[in-house]
C-alpha cells in the first residue's frame, strides 16, 4: 500500500482555519507567506492563539496580523457609528457582510480583514438615502457618463462612497444580485426576514440569507481569482449556523424561494471538498446538481483560480488559464450577451484611449 503523501502547504492552511498546527520552522514560513497572499493570516493567529510550539518570530508575525485585524474591525465600527445617525430613517438598513458579522458578534469575526461596509436598502429609498449620505459628506469619485449609467441602471448598487479621511469605503446596494444577472430577483423577502440589531438603526439578513449572499458573492458574482477567503467565510458560516434548529431545511426552502440553488450547491459542495465542512449528505441530495461535465470543469478549475500558488513566483498557465475561464463565467452570469459583447467593446475603447492620452501627455525625456 502507498503512503499517503504530506500535506500541501495550501492543505495545512486550510486545516489552520479550524485548529492549531503543528509545523517546523520552514513549513510555518511557506504557511505563512501564502496566507499573507490570501489576507487569512490574523484568521490563522487566531486559531494558533495559545498554540505553545510557536517561535518567538511567529509569535509577532501573528500578533501582528491580529492588530490589524482588530483595527480594521473596530474603523468599521466607528464608521457604523458614525452612519447610525443618518440610518434612522422609516426603511430598514441592512448591513451586509462583515459589518453585519461584526454587530452580531460573531466568532468569525476573530481575525477576519474587513475591507468596506456594505449597506442595502430598498430600490425606492435609494436616491433619497444615498443624497442623504451625500449631504453628510460622503463622496464618489468622478466617474465617466458611461460608467455612471452602469451603476444606475445595470448593477445592484451605487458607485463607491468615501468620506474625505475616512479608509474605508461605502457601498450601498439595494439588492445582492446584479439586475441584468441571470439570478436577478426581488430582494423584498431579504429585507422582510431581515434582523433588528439592538441598540441601532442596523438590519441584518438572516441567517440563511447570509449563507445564501455569501455563496452568491463568491459564485456568482465573483471572478473566484484568490477568493478562498469567501469560501472560508461560507464555511464558517455553516459550521455557526448548523447546530440552529430547522437551519437546513430553512436553508433549502430559501434558496429554492430566491432561485439561488446553483451557487449554495457551489458553496456547499466547495465548503466540503477544500474545506472538509460538515454538511448532511442529505442536504447535498435536495438540492438540483449541475450536469455531470459542468462539475467536472468546476472541480478542475475552481481550486486552480481560488486557491494561492507557489509565492516565489508569478502563477502558473494552468492558474492563469482557470482565472481567465472564471472571468470569462463572472461576465456571463453578470449581463445577458446581447448586453455583454457592447460593453465590454466600449471600456476595451475607452482604456485605449486613455492610454493613448497618457502616451501623449508623457515628456519626452529622449528629446535633444
Amino acid at each position: 500500500m502507498s503512503a499517503t503523501p504530506p500535506p500541501s502547504d495550501v492543505e495545512l492552511l486550510l486545516r489552520g482555519m479550524h485548529g492549531s498546527l503543528t509545523l517546523d520552522e520552514g513549513r510555518w514560513e511557506r504557511v505563512l507567506r501564502i496566507a499573507r497572499a490570501t489576507g487569512l493570516h490574523a484568521r490563522l493567529a487566531a486559531n494558533n492563539a495559545n498554540n505553545p510550539d510557536l517561535s518567538a518570530v511567529l509569535r509577532r508575525h501573528f500578533l501582528s496580523a491580529s492588530r490589524i485585524a482588530a483595527f480594521r474591525s473596530q474603523m468599521v465600527r466607528a464608521e457604523l457609528f458614525q452612519l447610525a445617525p443618518l440610518c434612522a430613517v422609516d426603511h430598514p438598513v441592512i448591513v451586509l457582510k462583515g459589518g453585519a458579522y461584526l454587530l452580531q458578534e460573531r466568532p468569525m469575526t476573530i481575525g477576519r480583514f474587513v475591507s468596506d461596509v456594505d449597506l442595502m436598502v430598498p430600490r425606492d429609498a435609494l436616491r433619497a438615502m444615498e443624497q442623504r449620505l451625500r449631504a453628510a459628506g460622503w463622496q464618489t469619485e468622478e466617474l465617466s457618463a458611461y460608467d455612471e449609467r452602469y451603476y444606475r441602471d445595470w448593477s445592484h448598487e451605487t458607485p463607491p462612497m468615501r468620506y474625505p479621511g475616512h479608509a474605508l469605503e461605502l457601498d450601498l446596494h439595494h439588492a445582492i444580485t446584479p439586475v441584468t444577472g441571470s439570478l436577478a430577483f426581488d430582494p423584498a423577502p431579504l429585507l422582510e426576514r431581515s434582523v433588528a440589531i439592538p441598540g441601532t438603526p442596523f438590519r441584518v439578513l438572516a441567517a440563511e440569507d447570509q449563507l445564501l449572499h455569501a455563496c452568491v458573492h463568491c459564485f456568482h458574482d465573483g471572478d473566484l481569482a484568490l477568493r478562498i477567503r469567501e469560501l472560508v467565510d461560507i464555511d464558517a458560516l455553516l459550521r455557526e449556523s448548523a447546530t440552529d434548529d430547522g437551519f437546513w431545511a430553512t436553508l433549502l426552502a430559501r434558496a429554492e424561494e430566491l432561485g439561488l440553488q446553483r451557487p449554495l450547491w457551489y458553496g456547499l459542495h466547495f465548503a466540503i471538498t477544500l474545506m472538509a465542512c460538515p454538511v448532511p449528505d442529505e442536504v447535498m441530495t435536495a438540492l438540483p446538481r449541475p450536469a455531470g461535465l459542468t462539475i467536472q470543469l468546476m472541480d478542475r478549475l475552481v481550486p486552480l483560480a481560488m486557491l494561492p500558488t507557489d509565492p516565489d513566483g508569478p502563477p502558473p498557465l494552468r492558474a492563469r488559464l482557470a482565472r481567465a475561464a472564471m472571468l470569462a463565467r463572472y461576465h456571463l452570469l453578470r449581463m445577458p450577451l446581447h448586453m455583454l459583447l457592447p460593453h465590454l467593446a466600449r471600456k476595451a475603447t475607452l482604456r485605449l484611449r486613455a492610454r493613448i492620452a497618457e502616451k501623449k501627455e508623457a515628456p519626452d525625456d529622449g528629446a535633444p
